[in-house]
């Protein structure tokens, strides 16, 4: 295992969990193309049973803080690839948007993974972002999106802020999508199965 020793900081807050099952019933098809078809369970010991994260659970230490847990994958899956974003949503001509203010994408985990501990990455894997991990302390309505994509296919993948724009739009079932037809990407494209959680900052532990 290694550390990860990306310099940041910031601090923690409350969140409140959305299950995967629940967020693709309202998306339909869930991971980003028509070819997703299972829900994996994706669950964090690091939420408490009221939605809201352990105090223990903070941002500073690397750019997967939050640990995660996920259940069983397809049998053809070639790799596996872990996702954080922090995104809130803002309002742009009188109509409201997603903005996505930092993405971090994790990949090349291998199909056998269960778990991710908190800033502690297998050896191996490749990552990717854009932005500032950490929440300013004078946010209150910022969110998380956690997820972990199961995919048929071992490729080198880049983050950047329209795919991460994409990702948290169809995670949320967004009736106006700015980056949906546009930006699908070999992530979502060669993804056969997805678990999803959404948690919510309401202010500083």
């Amino acid at each position: 295992m290694m550390q990860e020793g990306l310099k940041k900081t910031g601090l923690s807050a409350a969140a409140l969990a959305l299950t995967a099952a629940a967020l693709l019933a309202l998306g339909g098809c869930g991971g980003g193309s028509a070819s997703v078809t299972s829900v994996i369970d994706l669950k964090s010991e690091g939420i408490q049973a009221n939605g809201e994260l352990k105090p223990s659970v903070r941002c500073g230490w690397g750019s997967l803080w939050v640990p995660l847990e996920w259940g069983n994958v397809p049998d053809d899956t070639k790799e596996l690839a872990v996702y954080l974003g922090r995104f809130k949503n803002v309002k742009e001509n009188g109509e409201r948007k997603v903005e996505v203010q930092f993405a971090d994408l994790v990949s090349k985990f291998k199909p056998t993974e269960r778990q991710l501990v908190a800033n502690v990455l297998p050896e191996g894997v490749s990552w990717s972002w854009f932005g500032e991990n950490c929440i300013p302390r004078a946010s209150k309505d910022a969110r998380v999106l956690l997820a972990v994509f199961a995919l048929d296919h071992v490729r080198h993948r880049a983050m950047n802020r329209a795919l991460a724009t994409r990702l948290t739009e169809e995670a949320l079932a967004d009736p106006n999508p700015t980056e949906g037809p546009r930006s699908p990407g070999e992530l979502t494209e060669d993804a056969t199965a997805v678990g999803r959680l959404i948690t919510t900052y309401t202010g500083p532990h």
